[in-house]
């Protein structure tokens, strides 16, 4: 063996080093192999609450690592929830000591004092880390970033008001600054912020809208912001920022009478042409305050027909009373005729063209839905198809109107005609499938059940939310009511009183509604025969016959489908008609409460909290 090892000494050299390399390798991935084991071994207990493992095996992995950072932070957690804290005292000052008194170590220090408690050595340690803070910018956020993560905001402030010092520049941080107060609670001081840092930074608008439109105390915001900014606006009225930041406020508060003031006072001070008048009245139609849209709308028509935005702001006036009457149970004939009258001044002034033939369109429906002159408003809707360069959609939209009309009176062939057409014409759109559910909705008319199922199956999962509603309501009535007897006679009885209903034939309607509860007493069709009765007599402002039979509903078939339908218009009859404010709450509340999955649930919230006097942000 010695013989081979002189005749080949270099290369048993490097088969020894070799070897050595081999067995060192093999050592440190064992060794690494168990550290990861025990790392994953400490995390699991800390995980599971089993603080003094953990603390066991993290001790030694931060001893061996030469006090890893890594192993330093679930260490500290462990030995404070044991509530160890002469050991973790060692710990922590190893750390400081390593990291020449990193602010952040010495916080924890702080923290594990006012832990312990011991109040004056937490406030000598928080006191030394802010005197610690470097003055430079990433040193500033960083050590008020290791204030926050303890929730002590008052240091957190501190430290960046020292760093607003140190900038010569009291909106440095002001951002930061804004967001502490109010983590701390402080909204005033908070909000004065939030001003310093959109007067220095406007570009920073959206970022500060979205920070109070994210935060828990959204309201309390906007109301102090409103107040500061109305101080502000009372000494700088020229000052366009501040006035539409705050009319930025009353919008989210719904307040659109203050928002109209604000942008009224703003438009006659610059000589300006209603558009963000405008703006905010549209805003106010969207959310249902019909008084306030209309009155910004008539702002801008009563600058005369020579501003720009005349012929805008008189069509979507129009648009907005007819719309306030459809959404509404508290219109007058006379409302209808005023309404009528407005309309055909406006298109005759504009010779029944191509600019008035959206407005034609409401008038048509004026005429055909409320004041049930089916002539007149098929003679409109022929006369809008005919206009030259009118859109495509506004001319589908016009034969769906027509296909209604004809089936009003009567002729159910040209009605399913023009709802085919559209359908035809409008294939993958919402349009068209609002003709499809015309159609199945004329076969339920008719009786055809079985059709008009196969139809709402389809349109169950359509694209528009609105159209897929009505076609499960109707799909589930048809399912609902088909199987409760051998005969279909009740359903098909009651699908013709709607049919007769939607034709404006309200006595002839009533009278056979009537004969089902005669013919078939206690049927399941009960709540929606009463339900159609009522709208019948609300549509006639009957409301002394409306209410026993929704109150029939509520009290006997409150679980049935018709029982939110019932009590939501109960208490709008009771809010707008018998102004029975508390009544109304109580419905509405009701159908919150009791009709969670009804889809008048949000509008119920809506109104409920209007009435209670709430400042609705959302």
């Amino acid at each position: 063996m010695k013989r081979i090892l002189i005749l080949f000494p270099h290369f048993s050299r490097r088969i020894f080093i070799l070897l050595l390399a081999v067995s060192f390798l093999f050592q440190f991935s064992q060794l690494k192999a168990q550290a990861g084991r025990d790392e994953t071994l400490a995390a699991s207990y800390m995980e599971n609450g089993e603080y003094d493992k953990a603390a066991d095996l993290y001790q030694s992995m931060w001893e061996k690592s030469n006090n890893d950072n890594k192993f330093y932070g679930p260490l500290y957690k462990c030995l404070l929830n044991l509530k160890k804290f002469d050991a973790l005292e060692k710990v922590v000052k190893k750390q400081i000591k390593k990291n020449d008194n990193d602010p952040q170590y010495i916080i924890d220090l702080g923290y594990m004092y006012a832990q312990i408690p011991d109040a004056g050595k937490a406030k000598e340690e928080y006191e030394k880390a802010l005197k610690e803070t470097k003055p430079y910018e990433v040193s500033v956020r960083q050590v008020a970033n290791y204030f926050q993560a303890y929730r002590l905001h008052d240091y957190e402030i501190a430290v960046y008001e020292k760093g607003n010092k140190i900038a010569r520049n009291n909106a440095f941080f002001s951002m930061e600054l804004a967001n502490a107060y109010l983590a701390k609670g402080d909204v005033a001081n908070g909000v004065k912020y939030f001003m310093l840092n959109f007067e220095a930074f406007p570009q920073n608008e959206q970022v500060i809208k979205n920070s109070i439109q994210t935060s828990a105390e959204e309201a309390k915001i906007l109301n102090e912001m409103e107040t500061q900014l109305y101080s502000k606006v009372q000494k700088s009225p020229d000052n366009e920022s501040y006035i539409d930041l705050l009319t930025w406020i009353y919008v989210q508060n719904k307040d659109f009478e203050g928002a109209l003031a604000q942008m009224k006072a703003l438009d006659k001070r610059k000589g300006e042409d209603g558009s963000k008048v405008l703006n905010v009245a549209r805003m106010a139609q969207t959310e249902g305050d019909y008084t306030n849209a209309i009155d910004g709308f008539e702002y801008v028509v009563n600058k005369g027909k020579q501003n720009t935005l005349y012929f805008q702001a008189r069509t979507e006036l129009l648009n907005c009373r007819k719309e306030k009457i459809s959404k509404t149970i508290n219109y007058t004939q006379e409302d209808l005729m005023a309404l009528k009258n407005d309309y055909l001044t406006f298109i005759n002034e504009n010779d029944r063209g191509f600019r008035s033939a959206q407005s034609m369109k409401e008038l048509a429906d004026l005429e055909g839905f409320y004041l049930h002159d089916i002539q007149g408003a098929t003679d409109l809707c022929n006369e809008i198809i005919r206009i030259p360069g009118i859109s495509q959609q506004l001319k589908n939209t016009t034969k769906l109107s027509l296909g209604d009309f004809y089936l009003i009176s009567g002729d159910v062939w040209e009605s399913t005609l023009l709802y085919s057409q559209v359908d035809k014409d409008e294939k993958d759109s919402p349009l068209g499938e609002e003709a499809r559910f015309r159609n199945a909705k004329l076969a339920y008319y008719k009786g055809d059940f079985e059709w008009a199922q196969t139809q709402l199956e389809v349109l169950k999962s359509s694209t528009s939310e609105l159209i897929s509603n009505d076609a499960i309501e109707l799909s589930v009535f048809i399912i609902d009511n088909l199987g409760l007897d051998t005969s279909a006679t009740p359903m098909q009885m009651y699908s013709r009183a709607e049919l007769l209903e939607f034709q404006n034939r309200d006595s002839d309607a009533l009278t056979s509604l009537d004969s089902i509860l005669h013919l078939f007493p206690g049927h399941d069709l009960t709540d929606d025969i009463e339900y159609t009765q009522a709208k019948i007599y609300v549509k006639h402002k009957g409301f002394d016959k409306a209410i026993p039979l929704l109150e029939d509903i509520i009290k006997n078939h409150k679980d049935d489908l018709k029982g939110d339908d019932a009590t939501f218009l109960l208490a709008e009859i009771n809010e707008e008609q018998l102004h029975n404010k508390d009544k109304a709450m109580e419905l509405y509340k009701s159908v919150i409460t009791d009709f969670g999955n009804s889809l008048l649930v949000i509008e119920a919230r809506k109104k409920y909290r209007l009435l209670r006097g709430d400042v609705i942000t959302e």
